[in-house]
C-alpha cells in the first residue's frame, strides 16, 4: 500500500515540475514577444529616419545612433531570453523509460494492383 502512495507522490511531484516549467517558459515567451514588439517599433523608426536622410531630409544623427543602440540592446536581451528558454526546456527533458526493443526484420507482402492472386 505504501508503494502506491509513493508512486502517487512521485507522479504529483512530476506534474508540479511540468506545470512550473510551463509557467516559466510562458513567462519568458511573453517577455520575448514584448521585446520583439519594441524592436519592431525601433526598427520602423530607424528605417523612416534613414529613408528621410537618404531623400535629403533633415535627420538628427544622434537619434539614428540612439536607435541603433536601442536595437543592439534589445537584440542582446532577446538572445539572453532565448538562452533562458533553452535552459528551462533543457531542465525539463527527461527519459524515464527504456526504448522498445528492435523489431525483427520481416518481408513485406507485395500485391499488384488489379492483379489476381
Amino acid at each position: 500500500m505504501a508503494g502506491i502512495f509513493d508512486r502517487l507522490n512521485a507522479e504529483i511531484d512530476q506534474l508540479g515540475d511540468r506545470v512550473r516549467t510551463a509557467f516559466e517558459s510562458s513567462k519568458l515567451h511573453l517577455e520575448r514577444s514584448r521585446l520583439i514588439g519594441i524592436r519592431s517599433k525601433a526598427a520602423y523608426k530607424l528605417g523612416m529616419a534613414v529613408y528621410k536622410k537618404e531623400r535629403g531630409g533633415e535627420v538628427n544623427q544622434a537619434e539614428i545612433d540612439a536607435l541603433f543602440a536601442k536595437l543592439d540592446d534589445i537584440t542582446a536581451q532577446i538572445a539572453k531570453l532565448d538562452r533562458e528558454i533553452d535552459a528551462v526546456h533543457a531542465d525539463s527533458v527527461s527519459v524515464d523509460e527504456q526504448p522498445a526493443p528492435a523489431a525483427e526484420p520481416a518481408e513485406a507482402e507485395v500485391s499488384k494492383p488489379g492483379g489476381s492472386e
